[in-house]
């Protein structure tokens, strides 16, 4: 019995002997963020990464603030990633390391020009988180960096946020990967970015980021970019559309002088999609549910919104399924099949999909069927009854 204790009591000690790696945290230099563009010259590629800077990451200081920025960023330019990395590598002092990345950006023409190189480099990378979230930005990613994260310590958190509080697409290494082994599209988020000389961070004009839409891929490669409205109608039929910094807000009208109008603000919203194989081929139904508040009211003639509350259904119902087929139709003019029905096809109807997997694309452009409904509940009428 006493052998037995001792052995337990040595086991219990190795627990305590802190981390077998031999790789001190003060020699290693941590990825927050990668930015990638095409390069200037044909054929090559930059890579630009953002570290925060330990020695200002102080609780007590804002990011910016009077002992500077508390990141770093260094580009390179090589033939590939692979290469760029490796020269960012010898110009630091410590160890990158990528287990801790949070975002990653891709410029527009490099998303345009195909971003195949990039998602087999995070494929092949073993410590590469792939949660990590990816964006699309118009003109240079790096330039996203120059954002003044006044909330936040870092650009790559405000970036994350966009992401996690689902804007409009959470969409990560992971999604991208997936889609690509299935020959199926993805969409993710399309920022904007700016200055506001009104508004000032330590002295300086600040610089913005936002989401001002979807970019649409297929074959690893950017097919066209939405507005935001087409992108949030895109989103809910895609079942993404759940952030509650982003509730959709419809005003809708009912007489030929536009007098009569209500605000509908939704207070919940999900999507459901179901295929059926007929003579023609398959048939895709997407129906949207949710329930809203009604948060204005006006009629011309004195009417109470419950007396016009099915009027009210009616119009936003026929608002909401316009916006989601205006979107979806232009999914197929790019083709790109985002809610990837093809995948619904192979799972329900193995033998249809063997006759069409060969020409997917095509036939989802050209062919495919897509079907809107919609089915809201007014959840309150507001203080005007």
């Amino acid at each position: 019995m006493k052998l037995l204790k001792l052995v337990l009591s040595v086991l219990l000690l190795l627990n305590l002997a802190g981390c077998g790696s031999k790789i001190e945290l003060d020699e290693l230099t941590f990825i927050f963020g990668i930015y990638i563009d095409a390069g200037k010259e044909p054929g090559t590629v930059e890579v630009s990464i953002s570290s925060p800077l330990p020695n200002r990451l102080l609780s007590s200081s804002q990011a910016g603030g009077r002992d500077g920025k508390s990141y770093s960023m260094i580009s390179k330019t090589a033939s590939n990633i692979t290469d760029a990395v490796i020269l960012i590598q010898k110009d630091l002092s410590r160890r990158l390391d990528i287990s801790h990345i949070k975002v990653i950006v891709l410029g527009e023409e490099y998303a345009r020009q195909g971003i195949d190189e990039a998602l087999e480099w995070f494929k092949r990378q073993p410590e590469f988180p792939l949660g990590t979230y990816v964006m699309t930005t118009p003109g240079k990613a790096k330039e996203v960096t120059q954002l003044s994260a006044i909330f936040e310590q870092l650009p790559d958190q405000v970036l994350m946020n966009f992401s996690e509080e689902n804007l409009l697409f959470a969409t990560t290494v992971r999604d991208c990967l997936l889609a690509e082994s299935s020959k199926m599209g993805y969409a993710m988020n399309y920022l904007s970015i700016g200055q506001k000389s009104d508004l000032s961070d330590a002295g300086k004009p600040v610089h913005w980021a936002g989401i001002q839409g979807a970019a649409l891929f297929q074959q690893a490669r950017l097919r066209r970019t939405l507005h935001f409205r087409e992108s949030r109608a895109l989103a809910w039929a895609a079942g993404h559309l759940s952030g509650h910094l982003n509730l959709p807000e419809y005003t809708i009208t009912w007489d030929e002088e536009g007098s009569g109008k209500a605000t509908a603000l939704f207070l919940s919203n999900t999507s459901s999609i179901r295929s059926v194989l007929t003579d023609d081929g398959p048939v895709f139904y997407v129906k949207l549910k949710g329930k809203v508040s009604i948060t204005n009211f006006q009629d011309s003639m004195g009417r109470k919104a419950v007396e016009l509350s099915s009027v009210v259904i009616e119009k936003l119902q026929a608002a909401v399924v316009k916006d989601v087929s205006h979107s979806l139709l232009a999914t197929q003019e790019a083709g790109t099949d985002i809610l990837q029905l093809g995948m619904r096809v192979e799972w329900n109807y193995p033998a249809e999909w063997k006759k069409l997997k060969g020409r997917w694309e095509d036939y989802y452009k050209h062919e495919a069927k897509i079907k809107v409904t919609a089915a809201f509940n007014i959840q309150d009428l507001g203080s005007v009854k």
